[in-house]
């Protein structure tokens, strides 16, 4: 379903000052209502339609296109791109997601005592949509709509775990692998590997990675087709995550993971939890 169908503009002049207006949005989403579920649409026809002139229909389309929302073709044709759908699928999975797994995090939170992170792949990075933060004064404190990056957080190595390797490079290519601490995983080669071990064994490890003094184990959420669809997460001062206490914490995420992954149809034999060597 396209984009626009899920980007209503609610603009009642009559109540609304005219100043929160911005004529860019309305143009924006006229150029893509243009489209009509068409491909490969000449430029000349999207003004035409949109009653823009083409250099400012141009200017438009090609932001979009720098954005991934629009695709050019040979000979100055133009399409909407994957990704327009896949943004409406996150609009509709996201909450119904949150809802589910909800109550889920919080029986995790009552048993663990530690902040419980649930989060999604967005543009290349963690976009957490929900966090249970833990009761502790010394705790590891997030909130819904904070962004990590993938190669040092163990929710950004579940949800890119099952990720083809030409889409994982492309994510790469332009999100580098920063150092953050002196334990960050830098090298693509070590990436790759760390992968693997989170593919076989069905969870992550974050071991002061991201954050010095912090530990987080996570475990991903997946979609009929296998593919994880988010990740869920127990977060803590290092000091208090104990490799003994990590084994029970990533035995529920498993199966609380499960359960959610149940919901979206997805069946699979569960691996073995192998020996967990230093990340």
């Amino acid at each position: 379903m396209p984009l626009y169908n899920f980007l209503p503009i609610l603009l009642d002049s009559a109540r609304m000052p005219a100043r929160n207006y911005v004529a860019l949005v309305e143009k924006t989403i006229r150029l893509l209502e243009a489209f009509a579920g068409e491909q490969e649409v000449p430029l000349a026809r999207l003004a035409h339609q949109t009653g823009l002139v083409k250099s400012s229909a141009f200017r438009i389309l090609f932001t979009l296109e720098r954005l991934g929302y629009v695709e050019r073709k040979p000979r100055g044709l133009y399409s909407l791109s994957p990704q327009i759908d896949a943004l409406s699928v996150k609009a509709l999975q996201a909450p119904d997601l949150g809802s589910l797994a909800a109550p889920l995090m919080a029986g995790v939170l009552r048993r663990f005592q530690e902040t419980v992170n649930l989060g999604v792949l967005d543009n290349g990075e963690v976009l957490y949509i929900r966090v249970l933060e833990s009761s502790h004064t010394f705790r590891i404190a997030a909130h819904a709509g904070i962004r990590s990056p993938i190669h040092s957080t163990a929710l950004g190595k579940c949800l890119v775990g099952t990720l083809p390797r030409q889409q994982l490079d492309e994510i790469l290519g332009k999100r580098p692998l920063r150092r953050i601490t002196p334990r960050t995983i830098c090298r693509r080669a070590d990436l790759y590997a760390e992968l693997e071990r989170v593919k076989f064994r069905g969870y992550a490890v974050d071991n002061e990675e991201d954050s010095r003094g912090a530990r987080c184990v996570a475990a991903p959420i997946r979609d009929p087709a296998g593919q994880a669809i988010a990740a869920m997460s127990i977060s803590g001062p290092a000091t208090r995550m104990t490799r003994g206490l990590e084994e029970p914490m990533i035995a529920t995420l498993r199966d609380i993971c499960g359960q959610v992954s149940r919901l979206y149809a997805y069946t699979v034999s569960t691996p073995p939890i192998a020996t967990r060597g230093t990340c």
